[in-house]
């Protein structure tokens, strides 16, 4: 059973740098994979990524080398369940707003007696190449389970989700917490916004647990910003993104060659 590459990343106390992908094209996880960042974020609940695209992408990103987070579409049985059985090394449950829905997501990740995940891995033992009961009681808890916070009730329950065993840490979602107290789309210099997120980083400190932060921003004044929080671990930009960053830095750069060298037809 391979070891948890995100998990041992966690422990080293440094902070980890990821970014989302959202295009389907399995090849977009592994060039992304070979660039050096800690970890892939794999995004199933605002893209149109099914569970064939994700699980080829766990496949490309493994290929690389590069751990994989996934964000599943919701807190439920069926779009946890399928996500954890493809082996990833971490998984994203959003909208996560009390105690109760916490539990009822780390109970789809925990085997019995502990919790209510039915059985039946897959790509997570090797298709059967790894023995069964050693990933029964060891290598499934490997498995990092991250709650998204994203609204202030959130924010007020993370005291209490931290006790809940086998809850790994927190991730912040900035827009949607904006949102929750009237400042959508004022993430960055939004009071009440700002409160909230300094406040969820304090409770993490306190309790013991890692707290990441997801956004799709590359702007280097948003990410210090955020960074200067305290957060551990951050996901920004997207795939799309650094597509048409490519495209208008190249075609940019086209023309200005292309001015200075002249162009005459005649």
């Amino acid at each position: 059973m391979s070891e948890n590459k995100f998990r041992q990343a966690l422990s080293e106390k440094r902070r980890l740098f990821g970014t989302h992908v959202n295009l389907t094209d399995h090849r977009v996880c592994e060039i992304v994979g070979h660039i050096g960042f800690d970890y892939i974020w794999i995004d199933m609940e605002h893209i149109s990524t099914d569970f064939k695209a994700m699980e080829t992408h766990l496949i490309a990103a493994k290929a690389a080398g590069t751990p994989t987070m996934v964000r599943v579409t919701w807190n439920d049985v069926p779009s946890i369940k399928r996500v954890i059985e493809a082996g990833p090394d971490a998984i994203v449950v959003p909208m996560v707003n009390s105690v109760e829905e916490a539990k009822r997501a780390i109970d789809t990740c925990i085997y019995p007696p502990a919790g209510k995940r039915g059985f039946g891995p897959c790509r997570a033992i090797r298709y059967g190449i790894d023995d069964t009961l050693e990933y029964i009681e060891h290598g499934s808890y490997e498995l990092c389970r991250f709650l998204q916070v994203e609204t202030k009730d959130a924010v007020d329950a993370m005291d209490e989700v931290s006790k809940i065993p086998y809850m790994d840490g927190f991730i912040i979602g900035p827009m949607d917490l904006s949102g929750s107290v009237g400042e959508l789309g004022h993430a960055l210099e939004g009071d009440k916004t700002n409160r909230l997120v300094e406040l969820a980083v304090e409770k993490a400190r306190k309790n013991g647990k890692p707290i990441g932060l997801s956004t799709g921003s590359v702007d280097a004044a948003e990410l210090t910003h955020w960074m200067s929080k305290g957060i551990d671990f951050i996901s920004a930009g997207t795939d799309m993104w650094s597509i048409i960053s490519g495209a208008r830095s190249l075609l940019a750069r086209m023309r200005e060659v292309s001015d200075t060298v002249g162009y005459d037809r005649q």
